[in-house]
């Protein structure tokens, strides 16, 4: 393991370099809601009578009841998901029915930490670092500073394996990639409700047991491939319309805790790309905050360099955005469907 002064070092490093190129300080989007706890406590009141009920019954597709599918169903403010899954390649089909924008990541912890050490020692930080931000006595040059003196070591050592990108109210859609080991892992949406609240600290984090199963299942037959390097997005400026299975390789790790992600956006005549970019920013006041700026359709989560994963969706014709949570002021692409 690291020492903890260099891996302070260069989380400072990182979160500098990334904040630099995401831009952005979310003016217009500092009308602070300050919530009381009560108001809290209710809510969460409410997020856990919602959890009670029933999942929803899902599409009459044989596929569904293969094992090797995994349905996960978001709402405010919870993820419904299996509490247990084996090891290879999964398609993880989610349902939005929440009516905020979220994605559901997955990671592993580090051995011996389960979803408490979590919430007890993780959590909390990232909620004392955002209230400092909107307050101002945090700068945004301080924050890897920060990180690496009030969060545990492990907590920045989580394994990424891939995920759901981030998906609109009312929408389904479906992500594969591999899960490589077993261990504890958690599924997580760190988007921020209206007030700057993480989801996470609302109640949408939840823990998955992986256990070594046997047999790697089968990757899905791609109909186009998208690069994430440190240089960019690699992808076609033309697609077909109609159902399309998307390759997504991550070659390149950046320089911060997190490594890369991509989503996928379709951008309307009033879309300003500017203002999604400087959304894509967590750490901004406004940054990841509801509502989204555009209406997101998925995407394949933050997995490690050298991994890959696939995104299948159905696009009519128009134009998209490819856009990274990891320096978006770069890595972002706009394309064409025909």
């Amino acid at each position: 393991m690291r020492d903890c002064s260099r891996l302070t070092t260069l989380v400072v490093l990182a979160l500098t370099l990334s904040l630099a190129g995401c831009g952005g300080d979310g003016s217009q989007q500092e009308q602070e809601a300050s919530a009381p706890a009560e108001a809290g406590e209710t809510q969460q009141d409410t997020v856990e009578a919602d959890a009670e009920e029933a999942a929803p019954e899902t599409d009459s597709d044989p596929d569904a009841s293969d094992e090797r599918v995994i349905e996960v169903v978001v709402r405010d403010f919870a993820i419904d998901a299996p509490e247990e899954m084996g090891t290879g390649w999964y398609t993880m089909r989610l349902e939005n029915l929440g009516q905020q924008t979220h994605f559901v990541i997955m990671y592993r912890l580090v051995e011996g930490k389960t979803i408490e050490d979590q919430r007890r020692e993780v959590v909390p930080a990232f909620d004392e670092l955002m209230a400092g931000i909107r307050s101002g006595e945090i700068e945004k040059a301080d924050i890897g500073t920060f990180l690496g003196e009030n969060i545990p070591e492990w907590g920045l050592q989580m394994t990424y394996v891939g995920g759901v990108g981030l998906l609109a109210p009312g929408r389904s859609a479906q992500t594969s990639f591999r899960v490589p080991e077993p261990g504890t892992y958690l599924m997580e949406c760190y988007v921020k409700s209206p007030d700057g609240t993480f989801h996470t600290s609302m109640g949408m984090l939840t823990q998955v047991d992986v256990v070594d199963q046997g047999g790697e299942g089968a990757e899905p037959e791609a109909d186009a491939t998208i690069a994430i390097t440190n240089d960019g997005i690699e992808a076609p400026d033309t697609l077909p319309s109609g159902s399309q299975t998307i390759r997504v390789d991550i070659e390149d790790r950046p320089e911060t805790f997190m490594p890369y992600d991509v989503n996928l956006a379709r951008l309307e005549e009033d879309s300003d790309l500017e203002d999604i970019v400087s959304w894509m920013d967590w750490s901004d006041v406004g940054g990841l905050r509801a509502p989204a700026p555009v209406e997101f359709l998925g995407g394949v989560e933050h997995m490690e360099a050298g991994n890959h994963g696939y995104m299948t969706v159905d696009l009519s014709p128009g134009r998209y955005l490819w856009i990274s949570e990891i320096n978006a002021a770069e890595m972002h692409q706009v394309f064409t469907v025909e």
